[in-house]
């Protein structure tokens, strides 16, 4: 009887799987008119072959069906992906139109980042715990930190020009970066960094562990269930490989204290000496639910985790194209030197052209977050008009619909970046008017629009701040060590962009 009533209900499963499939791909759907691969729309399978089993590569077979089917496709039964930059402040909308996330794409998160603003679904519960952080990513606040990201960039160089002359091992640059990062982001946060860059070596830090707390979000997002298996890692933390274990010590045990520490001195009405997120944060009107120890601790785990990895990858591309260019390194320099750059602000800093330049290009060709980031217009039904191969495209999206777009793609316009591959600051520097609008719409390394990210401001400080001093003191005595441009081309998504696997790091010397 009981193996009956199994047979049974797997029978009915099947059933509703095999209905379900055909809906997907009947008239009846209301994204039947959205061309792409029909095993695409019919199941999420086609996504997870590419995600899941060839790791993180849905975003180049992506980029494939744009070339085949147009600028809107359907890459999974629910999911429309867009590449038309005329489209992009539909999607990532301002003002008071709502645009929620989509689950399916919030499921790679496990842990203490569940609870983040990063993994809010709904645009209204964003919006409460985005505007009691807003403040402290202004740019005026921001410019309050000028002097700290410059001492520590200048311990930064320091520690490479140290270690680098004193060790014949080359050194692991995306590593000695994110040490950096990582000090700057917790620092902000508590009010005291974690100390990286003033240990003696590189190790420990939070850029391997990460990486291997990443590696299965491609398995969460499909089966969803499997991530109880990150809260249990706090259970068998000492069986872990000792990076990562520093991590989850970090994300559910010394983060939230550090947020119940910052609650103690708020309630004992001491005040740190430098700005402190968190402190501000236990003493803000967010609804208390919002303001638990686990809560807080999830978000400052989502800040350090995303300042840490997203502006080290940026230097890295960036100080690999100016080393593995000298001409590039050069032009740098001379206009550093002819302003007296060290000497200036981060608001003088932006306005000089070159330097400006080679910024954006080490943006484009880091991505920021390469993964799509799809948003849902709850409320509105959109139209999109477009053309493509001589076609006149008409296309109503309804309510409800995750649509999105990847940096990855974006970047690699050629239409609006000619040659997308090549480093060349100088398409910033020759550009009109009209085309360098175009070039700032198309590059979304921070994404747009109300759910923009939110440490921007904090990342072109660190970015013009630091890339001044590194270019000035270390980059000219910096030589590549066994490193080509694929060791920093993106070649698969783990939420951030990565190389390929084989890859040993961008590894330079120091003389």
């Amino acid at each position: 009887m009981h193996i009956l009533l199994l047979q049974s209900l797997a029978g009915l499963w099947l059933l509703s799987r095999i209905v379900r499939a055909v809906y997907n791909i009947s008239p009846f759907h209301p994204l039947y008119q959205i061309p792409g691969p029909k095993l695409a729309a019919i199941t999420f399978l086609y996504e997870a072959w590419f995600d899941l089993i060839l790791g993180g590569r849905y975003s180049l077979e992506i980029q494939r069906m744009h070339e085949i089917y147009g600028p809107v496709v359907r890459i999974n039964p629910e999911e429309l992906h867009i590449n038309d930059i005329a489209f992009t402040d539909e999607i990532y909308s301002t003002g008071k139109r709502r645009r929620n996330k989509q689950v399916h794409l919030l499921n790679l998160f496990a842990g203490p980042i569940t609870e983040a603003m990063v993994s809010a679904v709904d645009h209204d519960l964003h919006r409460v715990r985005r505007s009691a952080a807003n403040k402290f990513f202004s740019r005026a606040q921001i410019t309050k930190l000028e002097a700290d990201i410059k001492d520590l960039a200048d311990q930064l160089c320091d520690k490479l020009i140290r270690l680098g002359t004193k060790s014949e091992e080359p050194i692991d640059l995306v590593t000695a970066y994110s040490c950096f990062t990582s000090d700057i982001i917790s620092g902000y946060c508590f009010g005291e960094p974690i100390g990286f860059i003033r240990q003696k070596s590189w190790e420990p830090n939070f850029r391997h562990a990460l990486h291997s707390l990443l590696t299965p979000m491609h398995v969460f997002r499909f089966f969803p269930l499997l991530k109880a298996i990150v809260d249990l890692m706090p259970s068998v933390a000492k069986w872990l490989d000792p990076r990562v274990k520093g991590l989850v010590e970090e994300g559910n045990e010394k983060m939230p204290a550090r947020v119940h520490k910052a609650r103690r001195e708020y309630q004992a009405g001491e005040v740190p000496e430098r700005s402190a997120i968190f402190h501000t944060l236990v003493a803000s009107d967010l609804p208390e639910a919002e303001k638990t120890d686990h809560r807080l601790g999830g978000e400052s785990y989502s800040f350090i985790a995303a300042g840490t990895e997203t502006t080290a990858w940026t230097l890295t591309v960036t100080t690999f194209h100016l080393c593995h260019n000298p001409t590039l390194l050069d032009k740098l320099t001379d206009e550093l030197h002819a302003t007296d750059a060290l000497t200036s602000p981060w608001s003088d800093l932006e306005k000089l052209p070159y330097l400006h330049s080679v910024i954006q290009e080490g943006l484009r060709l880091s991505y920021g977050v390469s993964q799509r980031l799809p948003r849902i217009a709850p409320d509105e039904h959109l139209t999109y008009r477009g053309e493509f191969k001589g076609r006149e495209l008409n296309y109503v999206i309804p309510p409800g619909t995750p649509m999105g777009m990847s940096s990855v793609i974006n970047h690699h316009n050629e239409s609006v970046f000619p040659d997308s591959h090549a480093f060349r600051p100088e398409r910033w520097l020759e550009a009109d008017e009209t085309q360098r609008r175009r070039m700032e719409t198309c590059l979304i390394p921070f994404s747009k629009g109300t759910r923009q990210c939110l440490g921007m401001n904090l990342a072109y400080c660190n970015l013009y701040v630091t890339l001044l001093v590194l270019a000035l003191r270390v980059l000219p005595r910096m030589r590549l060590y066994q490193t080509t441009v694929e060791d920093v081309a993106y070649d698969h998504d783990l939420w951030f962009p990565m190389p390929k696997q084989s890859t040993k790091g961008v590894r330079v010397v120091i003389s």
